[in-house]
């Protein structure tokens, strides 16, 4: 296939060269073909003119002839006609229409034509036909009808021809000419300022400007200034980037904050350090570091006290390691250290990170002064050794990583150091995760419900508890993948799920109206108790599905009390009015205050089961549930107590005054259908 070009795509000198002999070529087109009509309209008018004037001189003859049919006048009338050239046929009728006589310049017969109306031209074939009324008197006796040749006009539509022929090329060259002279006028300029801005372009000298003549005012003109000020703008952009770079370039490997290393150096660093290790068989170490609650001072101080702390610990650290150790901040509350001194041995660095990391915790417990008070610091730190453990940057940071958080689940405020088994909980830990995930999909949670009753069994209530159990049967313990869920996130849709599952099962037993003042607890997580939109989609769900907020306690743990304790009381209110009643769960292993406590809007206390499990061997269990209880019945409080197996923490609790009771010595958590036949036999211990 051709590629077709568009005019547009070619060169501006050509565009107006063609342009210009396409012009030309149209304008003497037109003209020809104007002259043409012209002329031809003209001739076929003298014609007219001719044959009236024929008319006129033989008029009479064509009367007398018509009138007296006289032998004579017809060779007469025969021998005029052929005086006028011009003439090709002629016809002479009579009145009624017959012909009386008929001339003929050529041997070939005319075929008579008639006309409509006289004093009309017609053009037929070659010729023109024009008819004429023959008068005697005031009286028309006939008519005259004559036969023109057009070869006048055919000949001069070849001269025109001809002269278009001619004229044309002349036309073509002068076209040239013209649009050479023209180009000079308007094309030229542009050209100039094209190859100036090319030039330009090409040495990138954004500097240079174009020289423009003050007293041109042309558009060119305008166009040459409005460029240089562009030039300007762009020479002062890049001048202002070169010195951003040259800024850029030196923050681009430290951190903007510190001024430590960024984790590009450290990077760099480490594939440094490590190739040496390797060749040589030398040995290192790489410090994860991570500062405990550092969060806590950023939600309650504002991020500009978490700065000032940073920088203290960025020049602590500075003191407590070597000048060759690169010391590296990997954003938010998160430091590396990177051993830049190798040691013959695995040990020998070990050895080394035990006295650093003694170094390193008294440096820390130094009070920091904050915003002019006074902080004290912890940090979790996980700790890998190279080349034996791994031999990539990737490798020793998961490594590292995955020790820091180890350090953290072992208390915090310590250090630990990379072993195997750390990856292969993280892995089960990662696993777990995937199949959270999976389970929420598949449908494989479940709700069990633990009923709570008075101390004869009666039913007032019951405790929505989420079981998982999987496709192969397997069942998963709460304990192993709740803390999996919070830590993914994944506790949110998980959570959410549990509300709307048990409101639903709510509506249910209250349509059923088994136990008028029946009550369902649902455990509510920190992390979605956190969330913003919290108290919105808890109303959607008491919307969707119908159920009553007044038949629903809400379980907390004293955990969401640790942020923002005004914001907790606000969203409690806020639940309290919606008709929720609110229970702090597993009340006194947390760090629950007294004063907050009786700011909290909460109707009921759960004593939890590890102070009910020995109470009745351990004083200490026995005083703790003791004072709870009493603790409660002060602030006006309902008291739950979880975990009762025994008939003996049974008497104790109720010896105290607990009049609500939860365990196994009343019944097991169930699935809802048990729950059902349960609730419907009315199932009464004495």
């Amino acid at each position: 296939m051709l590629n077709t070009v568009k005019l547009s795509y070619l060169p501006v000198r050509y565009q107006f060269i063609l342009l210009m002999m396409v012009m030309a070529s149209a304008l003497i087109v037109f003209y020809s073909v104007f002259a043409y009509q012209h002329e031809k309209a003209e001739y076929a008018k003298e014609s007219v003119s001719e044959l009236k004037a024929i008319t006129q001189v033989l008029e009479n003859d064509y009367a007398t002839l018509v009138l007296n049919g006289a032998p004579n006048l017809r060779e007469e009338l025969l021998r005029k006609w052929q005086q006028f050239p011009v003439l090709e046929h002629a016809d002479l009728a009579g009145a009624s229409g017959q012909t009386i006589l008929h001339y003929s310049k050529s041997a070939q017969a005319h075929q008579n034509i008639q006309l409509v109306e006289p004093d009309t031209i017609k053009a037929v074939d070659n010729l023109l036909l024009y008819k004429s009324i023959v008068v005697s008197g005031d009286e028309e006796v006939g008519a005259v009808t004559y036969a023109i040749s057009t070869d006048s006009s055919e000949k001069l539509l070849i001269a025109l021809k001809e002269l278009i022929v001619i004229s044309i090329p002349i036309a073509f060259v002068l076209a040239i000419l013209l649009s050479i002279w023209l180009q000079s006028i308007f094309v030229k300029p542009l050209q100039d300022l094209m190859e100036d801005i090319k030039d330009i372009t090409l040495k990138q000298a954004y500097a240079k400007t174009i020289f423009v003549n003050k007293a041109d005012s042309s558009e060119y003109a305008e166009m040459a200034k409005h460029f240089n000020s562009l030039l300007q703008r762009m020479n002062a952009t890049l001048n202002e980037v070169e010195q951003s770079k040259k800024v850029a370039q030196e923050l681009a490997y430290y951190d903007e904050l510190t001024g430590l290393a960024n984790r590009r150096l450290l990077t760099e660093h480490m594939e440094y350090i490590l190739d040496i290790a390797i060749r040589e068989h030398r040995h290192g170490a790489l410090l994860f570091i991570d500062l405990d609650n550092f969060k806590t001072l950023n939600d309650s101080r504002g991020h500009a006290a978490g700065d000032e702390l940073l920088k203290k610990v960025a020049a602590s650290l500075k003191h407590v390691f070597r000048g060759v150790d690169t010391i590296a901040r990997l954003g938010g509350d998160e430091f590396v250290i990177l051993s830049g001194q190798l040691e013959d041995s695995e040990e020998a660095v070990i050895n080394q990170i035990h006295s650093l990391m003694l170094k390193l915790r008294h440096v820390l417990s130094e009070k920091f002064i904050i915003q002019g008070e006074i902080y004290h610091l912890t940090a979790s730190i996980g700790i890998t050794t190279f080349p034996n453990m791994a031999t990539t940057p990737e490798g020793l940071m998961k490594q590292a990583d995955t020790a820091m958080y180890r350090a953290k689940e072992g208390g915090r405020d310590g250090y630990r150091f990379y072993q195997l088994e750390m990856q292969t909980d993280a892995d089960a830990k990662l696993q777990m995760e995937t199949d959270l995930r999976h389970a929420l999909s598949a449908n494989e949670f479940e709700l069990y419900y633990q009923p709570q009753v008075d101390e004869f069994g009666r039913i007032l209530g019951a405790e929505a508890l989420l079981r998982w159990f999987k496709k192969d049967g397997e069942m998963v313990s709460p304990s192993e993948f709740i803390p999996i869920a919070e830590m993914t996130g994944l506790i949110l849709p998980i959570g959410e799920w549990v509300i709307k599952e048990a409101f639903g099962q709510l509506k249910k037993w209250k349509q059923a109206d088994i136990v008028p003042d029946f009550r369902l607890s649902i455990n509510i997580s920190p992390y979605q108790f956190d969330q913003d939109n919290f108290l919105e989609t808890i109303t959607s769900l008491l919307n969707e599905t119908g159920v009553s907020a007044s038949y629903v306690t809400l379980e907390i743990t004293e955990g969401i009390t640790v942020k923002d304790i005004h914001l907790t009381i606000d969203k409690m209110h806020a639940l309290t009015d919606l008709g929720f009643k609110i229970s702090m769960d597993d009340f006194g292993t947390g760090y629950s205050s007294l004063m907050y406590l009786k700011k909290l809007p909460l109707s009921e206390l759960k004593v939890d089961q590890s102070f009910v499990r020995d109470l009745h061997v351990d004083q200490s269990d026995a005083e703790i549930a003791a004072t709870i209880i009493a603790m409660a019945k002060s602030l006006s409080l309902d008291v739950v107590a979880e975990g009762v197996e025994k008939e003996s923490q049974l008497s104790f609790l109720t010896y105290h005054g607990c009049s609500v009771f939860q365990g196994y010595y009343f019944h097991k958590p169930m699935p809802a259908k048990e729950m059902d036949d349960l609730l419907f036999r009315n199932v009464v211990v004495l």
